[in-house]
């Protein structure tokens, strides 16, 4: 039997939440660890109870969502984050994905999207569905500049490859299956393209591959 997976789930509005924790409990792999109202209950709960995935709303008083996702990303880096959200806000979406978020939902999908975004982001670090993935590559047209071409590194055949996997939402293992190598040598590449772009993490990859055109939208 797979270990559960503990969730917070964050947002001001009661009946909301009580209705989403209800819903989880249909998941014997899900439980929700505690509730919070907004991003400060969230970050006093933190001191005694350390969940896996933070389910939390965007607009929320106090401490709001993108606050509150930059706060965990700099205390609790192992928390994955995804965002809950009553809009396709493409500025939102990737300014979020930069501070740290780890997928997003808008809040009237179906309690079985929900269980799987939770899923993905504790099995590939990351979940985007088809509508927010819209919105993203928007924001990122729109909002995030490219490098200068001068500036620009160039990356070889094999990153290209594991790059463009990577964008796929494959694991690291699936990686190495895929291309007949070790995960040691995957992690290798991965740790050169983190370097070579000067981001911090698989989510960064994702979006200066969309960023700079390396790869095809259509994979979101």
């Amino acid at each position: 039997m797979k270990r559960q997976i503990k969730i917070a789930v964050v947002d001001d509005q009661h009946l909301f939440r009580k209705g989403i924790v209800s819903l989880l409990k249909e998941f014997n792999e899900l439980h929700v660890v505690f509730e919070a109202e907004h991003g400060k209950d969230l970050l006093d709960k933190l001191k005694t109870e350390i969940p896996d995935v933070v389910l939390m709303d965007l607009e929320m008083p106090v401490l709001n969502g993108i606050e509150t996702t930059k706060a965990l990303k700099e205390k609790y880096p192992q928390i994955k984050i995804i965002i809950l959200t009553m809009h396709n806000d493409e500025e939102f979406v990737a300014d979020l994905l930069i501070k740290g978020a780890h997928g997003f939902l808008l809040k009237d999908q179906d309690i079985e999207i929900v269980a799987d975004a939770i899923h993905a982001v504790i099995e590939k670090g990351h979940y985007f569905n088809a509508s927010i993935s819209e919105q993203l590559a928007k924001g990122l047209a729109k909002n995030i500049h490219t490098i200068p071409s001068f500036n620009k590194p160039t990356f070889t055949d094999r990153e290209l490859e594991v790059m463009s996997l990577m964008c796929k939402q494959l694991t690291n293992k699936e990686i190495a299956d895929r291309l007949l190598t070790s995960v040691r040598t995957i992690d290798r590449h991965r740790e050169n393209l983190l370097l070579k772009m000067g981001v911090k993490n698989r989510a960064g990859i994702v979006l200066y591959a969309i960023q700079n055109n390396l790869v095809s939208k259509d994979f979101l």
